[in-house]
């Protein structure tokens, strides 16, 4: 599971489409997870997780932070940096999920005679990484624009594969043709979209209306900001049942994101904030399209699919509603508070996942869940979110410590008594 996930979640972040992520990896990735013990709700719904979090995961993420990045006037590499804690705490969530289900079913590893030699694998695709650096190198060394940086990283995969190959075999002249013919039909929806974002814009500025919204919500959320945030999470969720993420991010953006800049909230962590939600409608019923059709793959039920992906990247709707209350995780404060704050929230993350899955060390029973679920939500709470949060989350280390603690110390005794002796 955890190397679905990992090859979903690379994928996924070069995609920059959740479901045709799914389509593409999920007919390799579900069946293998089937045949290595998990269920089939389960594995589409690892599947889906996987796919919809590239659009997140840092450095090439969906097409929507690039717009992000133009919106907000500010070099790619900000909007880069800005994710990259966050995405890393819904990934840690996954690959903790997957591990402790591993534990709790009894799953084994994969044989190691089953497992190819890494030189042999890198000796086999090392020059695949030759375009992904190429753009790396561009967007972060070079600083040329997104456009430029995707034109010369375009033009190494054509030379990678005219060069190189695969297993020997070289990319024909044609099928290099049907690739960039193929590609330019696929970005029309992208232009498409940008065009309209563009008469949308032009709209809601000459006429007012963006004023007039803004004001209506600022006084929809006068004195409680958790009103207006959870205003726009639904608008977003409920728009993206029906439209891609890059076009909800954009017509959300344009119309919610001033009121949060209005209360308070960076323009930065509103703009995320957006663009999470945005990204969760994917796999949030009652519209989940990357679950159902991770569903379809796998076999399963889509609603019980489902919900299990909401139950795997319950990160997505936790992690936006932490940064918009302590920007430190998107690295708008001291290195220090950045650290500070990852560190609590991995701990965070990995006890409330201890909680979900109900295992550590030992199936755990409903009174111990809820005690690591308490302890990880403590943990969560930034220490600046409000007046007395930093005492919340000491005494959730505390707390958390006594825990584990515990677990270790009752599992140590268990061993002591079966021992001889």
């Amino acid at each position: 599971a955890k190397v679905a996930v990992l090859a979903s979640a690379l994928f996924g972040s070069i995609s920059g489409s959740a479901v045709s992520n799914v389509v593409s990896t999920g007919v390799i990735t579900i069946p293998l997870m089937r045949k290595a013990g998990y269920d089939a709700k389960t594995a589409g719904a690892f599947e889906a997780v996987a796919s919809t979090g590239g659009q997140i995961m840092p450095p090439v993420m969906g097409a929507a932070a690039f717009l992000m990045a133009e919106i907000l006037q500010i070099p790619y590499s900000q909007v880069v940096i800005a994710a990259i804690v966050p995405a890393l705490l819904y990934y840690v969530a996954v690959f903790v999920y997957a591990d402790l289900e591993a534990a709790r079913k009894k799953i084994l590893p994969v044989p190691a005679d089953l497992i190819p030699p890494l030189m042999a694998t890198l000796r086999a695709g090392w020059f695949f990484a030759i375009p992904f650096a190429v753009l790396l190198h561009a967007l972060f060394v070079r600083n040329l624009s997104p456009e430029e940086s995707a034109l010369w990283a375009s033009a190494s995969i054509v030379a990678v594969s005219w060069i190189f190959g695969y297993k020997g075999r070289r990319i024909r002249p044609m099928a290099i043709y049907e690739s960039i013919r193929d590609t330019g039909a696929a970005a029309v929806d992208i232009v498409v979209i940008g065009a309209m974002a563009g008469f949308i814009i032009g709209v809601v500025g000459i006429s007012g209306l963006g004023f007039g919204l803004t004001y209506i919500l600022v006084q929809i959320g006068t004195g409680s900001l958790a009103t207006l945030l959870g205003l726009t999470a639904l608008i977003c969720i409920v728009l993206g049942m029906g439209m891609p993420t890059t076009a909800v991010y954009l017509l959300v953006a344009v119309l919610a994101a001033p009121p949060l800049v209005e209360l308070g909230i960076l323009p930065i962590a509103a703009h995320m904030f957006v663009f999470y939600f945005g990204i969760v409608s994917l796999i949030t019923p009652p519209v989940a399209v990357a679950a159902y059709v991770a569903a379809s793959i796998a076999g399963a039920g889509a609603t019980e699919t489902a919900i299990m992906s909401v139950r795997l990247g319950w990160t997505a709707l936790v992690v936006p509603l932490m940064f918009v209350m302590s920007p430190d995780l998107i690295m708008q404060g001291s290195p220090i508070d950045a650290a500070v704050a990852f560190v609590t929230g991995v701990a965070g993350v990995w006890l409330a996942t201890v909680g979900l899955v109900g295992y550590f060390l030992k199936p755990l029973r409903w009174l111990m869940r809820l005690n690591f679920l308490v302890a990880g939500i403590a943990l969560l709470i930034p220490a600046k979110a409000f007046p007395g949060a930093d005492i919340i989350e000491l005494a959730g280390v505390a707390f958390a410590a006594a825990l584990v603690g515990g677990e270790f110390w009752t599992r140590r005794q268990r061993a002591g008594a079966r021992s001889p002796g």
